[in-house]
C-alpha cells in the first residue's frame, strides 16, 4: 500500500501564527538563536521577507532574508525539518526568496553558509565571493 503525504505549501510567514513551528525548526537544528524566543522573534519580525514551508499547517521549512529593498539581499537562515530534508523544500524556499529580490533589481544576493552546505548552494547557481576576486568579512563574537 502506497501512502502519500499531503502537499507542502509554501507561503508568506506569519509570526503570529508560525513562530512556534518556525522555533521548532530552529532547536530541531541546534541553533543557539533558540536559546531566545524573545530575541528570535524580534528577528523574525524584523526580517524583511520570509516564508514558510507548511504541510497540514505544521511547518516544515523556513527561510528569512534583510534586504535594502534597492539593490542588495541577505538571506540569513534557511531551516528544513530533520524529517523533511531532501525533498526539495530547501530549494524551494530559497527559490521563493531569490523571485521576491529578482537579480535584475537586487545585484547583491548575499548569504553564509555553513560549512558542507556549499554543494547546496552552487546547485542552486550561486558561487563563492572568491570567485569574482572578493574577500567576504565577518565580524562575530564567536
Amino acid at each position: 500500500m502506497t501512502t502519500t503525504r499531503p502537499p507542502v505549501l509554501i507561503r508568506t510567514a506569519d509570526v503570529a501564527e508560525h513562530f512556534p513551528g518556525i522555533i521548532g525548526l530552529y532547536r530541531a537544528h541546534g541553533w543557539t538563536h533558540a536559546g531566545d524566543p524573545a530575541r528570535l522573534r524580534t528577528a523574525i519580525e524584523h526580517s524583511s521577507f520570509a516564508v514558510v514551508a507548511t504541510e497540514d499547517e505544521r511547518v516544515v521549512g523556513f527561510a528569512r532574508a534583510m534586504s535594502d529593498e534597492a539593490f542588495a539581499v541577505y538571506i540569513a537562515d534557511i531551516l528544513v525539518a530533520p524529517d523533511h530534508q531532501r525533498q526539495g523544500i530547501g530549494r524551494t524556499l530559497v527559490r521563493a526568496i531569490l523571485d521576491h529580490y529578482p537579480m535584475d533589481r537586487f545585484h547583491h544576493q548575499v548569504l553564509v553558509a555553513e560549512r558542507g552546505a556549499e554543494g547546496f548552494y552552487r546547485r542552486l547557481g550561486m558561487v563563492p565571493v572568491t570567485s569574482y576576486g572578493l574577500t567576504a568579512f565577518i565580524r562575530s563574537s564567536r
